[in-house]
């Protein structure tokens, strides 16, 4: 969870915005994280950001724009490995079949 301008925002993962995602960075989201092993860069942390938050307790996601301006004040308030972590942490939750290995 994240606060800006006194607001709760969440990041939130599902079938259909992971394929919004993929059509935006014209790249699948799990080669994203396999070829970089985790070390996302900033483009790819605010792209994935921007499209997967909301404001907490609603069901509708912010607009890509005010997301990708969340992402760059979280970013630079928080550093790069936290807002990865959130990223990684949420789509394990959201999505478990992203990490199956088996």
């Amino acid at each position: 969870m994240f606060e800006v301008n006194g607001k709760e925002y969440e990041l939130k993962f599902n079938l259909k915005r992971i394929d919004l995602i993929e059509r935006v960075m014209g790249k699948p989201l799990f080669g994203v994280f396999i070829q970089s092993k985790g070390a996302l860069s900033i483009s790819e942390i605010e792209n994935i950001f921007s499209y997967a938050l909301k404001e907490k307790g609603t069901d509708t996601f912010v607009s890509p724009k005010e997301g990708m301006k969340h992402a760059e004040l979280l970013i630079q308030e928080n550093g790069l490995p936290k807002v990865t972590a959130a990223i990684l942490e949420t789509l394990q939750e959201d999505c478990p079949f992203f990490f199956q290995a088996d």
